[in-house]
């Protein structure tokens, strides 16, 4: 059975599965394989592809349905009779539904939660699996939705943990992506800069051999701000640090700030660039009415007082080491906003603006080479003692 929180994070959750490589085009992702299973906890739909392919899986009420929505993929080999013995399922349809968009539609004779969708392969195969679990009928209809498209999530195919089991994860979130370039100075985009520094600062936590890491993306693809933070829960995440390098048009700014999250006493420069970095949804045309309203509800009854305590720590303790290593006449700075990005309520998260385009010198340094490694060390330095921190954090918070 599904309960509330899970149906909060994952059956409203559409998930979009992206190729690392340049994307295949539409002629070659043939659905293949394709199979309907059933189980004493629900219904297993798996997808065979012969490549990647973007994707989005929901449920519609009045009548039941699941639909999935893939990239342009030719479904001509779909098995006929799929849903045979299965009684939960009346009717199995499929075909090009739009331009560049194929569909398959079950018509449920029972309430189904969708309690997993999960993407896996490489650009010789790929596979998606979709699990539904028996629910009421109120809490289907609660957990479908009239609006799909304002609900599109990206998860990258291709984003892996990596490092040894056992040790702490952190996961790294590079801002913007994709359709999102995020802040732009002098044709150079914010989403490479800060994309570049999260590889780097991977490969330095991996050298340290202390760490697993993660990255929320590892291409120039989009994804949407909720879903970075849902990329972390779902891993496991032990930190969270999204990286970001913005551009001021009022005043000046230099350096380094770190960020953790505030809904109020924010300074004005904060507030602006909290709101820079939350456009990220509707730069790319996703719709989040009402997302605000639903993330306070879930806060309301998960996020509490040491997770608050401990992010706040998290940042006191990356400030403090970007100060003291940090040679540049501009200290970094400590400040608190209203972050969509931060809002895991299980997780110690935290915002980095590593430096302003909009300064020259700051610019110079984002795009130097050995200032990124140089900065990933110091980044790592600060992660080595918030371990320290947390484990004696957490022994005084839970007394």
């Amino acid at each position: 059975m599904v309960n509330k929180l899970q149906r909060a994070f994952i059956t409203l959750v559409c998930f979009a599965a992206i190729a690392a490589s340049a994307p295949l085009s539409a002629a070659e992702v043939i659905a293949q394989g394709t199979i309907l299973t059933r189980s004493v906890d629900g219904l297993t739909l798996t997808l065979g592809l012969s490549a990647p392919a973007p994707f989005k899986v929901y449920t519609l009420d009045n009548p039941r349905r699941l639909l999935v929505d893939l990239g342009d993929t030719a479904l001509a080999g779909m098995p006929s009779g799929m849903a045979a013995g299965v009684p939960e399922v009346t009717a199995l349809r499929y075909g090009l539904f739009q331009l560049g968009q194929a569909r398959i539609v079950l018509d449920l004779s029972a309430p189904m939660a969708i309690s997993s969708a999960l993407a896996s392969g490489t650009g010789n195969g790929a596979q998606i699996t979709i699990e539904l679990a028996p629910i009421s009928a109120d809490d289907f209809a609660a957990a479908s939705v009239d609006n799909p498209a304002a609900l599109w999530r990206s998860e990258q195919l291709s984003a892996t943990i990596e490092g040894t089991d056992g040790l702490p994860l952190i996961v790294i979130d590079p801002g913007h992506g994709g359709l999102d370039n995020g802040a732009v100075q002098s044709e150079i985009a914010e989403k490479d800069i800060v994309l570049q520094i999260a590889k780097t600062l991977r490969e330095v936590l991996l050298e340290d051999g202390r760490f697993r890491v993660l990255l929320t993306r590892e291409s120039d693809v989009f994804v949407p701000l909720g879903e970075r933070v849902e990329i972390a829960r779902r891993a496991g995440a032990r930190a969270f640090i999204s990286l970001h390098a913005d551009v001021v048009t009022l005043g000046r700014a230099r350096g380094t700030t770190v960020f953790s999250l505030s809904e109020a006493g924010e300074s004005q420069q904060a507030v602006t660039i909290a709101t820079l970095e939350n456009r990220s949804d509707l730069v790319a045309g996703i719709s989040v009415e009402g997302e605000d309203d639903q993330l306070t509800q879930v806060l309301l009854q998960l996020a509490h007082r040491e997770t608050d305590a401990l992010s706040n720590r998290f940042a006191d303790v990356m400030a403090e080491t970007l100060w003291f290593q940090n040679e540049s006449e501009i200290k970094s700075r400590r400040m608190a906003g209203g972050f969509r990005v931060l809002r895991a309520p299980d997780i110690p998260s935290l915002l980095i603006e590593l430096g302003f385009m909009s300064d020259k010198t700051d610019l110079e340094k984002l795009q130097n080479p050995e200032w990124q490694v140089a900065m990933s060390e110091t980044l790592r330095d600060g992660l080595r003692r918030w371990l320290v921190v947390e484990d004696d954090m957490r022994g005084l918070l839970r007394n």
